[in-house]
């Protein structure tokens, strides 16, 4: 197979294990008998797949043969895998589809450029969209509703003042790093910023602050965002990412006289 420059010599079966597009195409070039000139049958008459990059076939392959680079994939390999998943429904790719997904959404909107738009496809980018304006409008509720203070340590002598200072420190503070318009925070980071004020709380009970940081460390106010992700991730992999039919085996090829997939390329 040639995408842009490069010739890839493949396996026929395992891309079509791993993608209906392919699986298609395999299928029927197996009911045409291999000749010389044929697409596929050498280096010089390659089978040509315009629509990809060399970097996003790569990354394919990657997940159809389960190697990875090295190093993982980058964010710019998680939009290619991510387009190739959407283009080619590659069923493989779901594996990874969820969780680069996930990634895509600490992307602000400003900065994935309108070609990138554009190969994502309408139905991730306005899912991705959508996603964020929702996970902007819980952070900013976030921000402004401080976590209750359920039940006051027994050591905690002046309740009311805790509660006061409580308030006033969440907005101060954790408020203010999830709003920050120049560099706002992920919820994880804020929690590391926040929980350095230990000497900085006022009036709020030692006892009390430990027990307000375990909640807000156990992430509780996020659990809603985490799920709205996942959900949104598992949706969007199930209604693009098809599943590819059996496919025949070598036996009931040689039943029906065609050649087997192996043969093809």
């Amino acid at each position: 197979m040639q995408v842009e420059n490069a010739l890839f010599k493949v396996h026929a079966t395992q891309l079509s294990r791993t993608s209906i597009a392919f699986e298609e195409m395999f299928s029927v070039g197996s009911q045409l008998p291999l000749t010389v000139g044929m697409e596929g049958s050498s280096d010089d008459h390659p089978i040509i797949i315009p629509e990809l990059s060399m970097n996003m076939f790569e990354l394919f392959l990657s997940v159809a043969y389960n190697s990875w680079k090295p190093k993982g994939p980058t964010h710019d390999d998680v939009l290619d895998l991510l387009c190739f998943s959407n283009k080619f429904m590659s069923q493989k790719a779901r594996d990874f589809f969820v969780p680069a997904f996930r990634r895509l959404i600490e992307f602000r909107i400003r900065d994935i450029p309108g070609p990138v738009r554009r190969r994502l496809g309408f139905e991730v980018w306005n899912a991705f969209v959508d996603l964020k304006e929702l996970l902007d409008e819980h952070n900013r509720i976030v921000a402004c509703e401080e976590p209750p203070i359920v039940t006051h340590s027994p050591y905690c002598t002046d309740n009311t003042a805790c509660f006061i200072d409580w308030r006033q420190l969440w907005w101060n503070s954790m408020a203010r790093f999830l709003l920050d318009g120049r560099n706002p925070q992920k919820f994880h980071e804020a929690i590391e910023r926040f929980q350095e004020l230990g000497p900085e709380i006022g009036r709020v009970n030692p006892e009390c602050w430990k027990m307000l940081l375990q909640t807000v460390k156990n992430a509780t106010a996020f659990c809603l965002a985490f799920d709205l992700v996942e959900e949104t991730a598992q949706q969007l992999s199930a209604a693009l990412i098809t599943e590819p039919a059996p496919m025949l085996t070598k036996a009931e090829l040689d039943t029906l006289g065609l050649p087997s997939h192996e043969e093809i390329l």
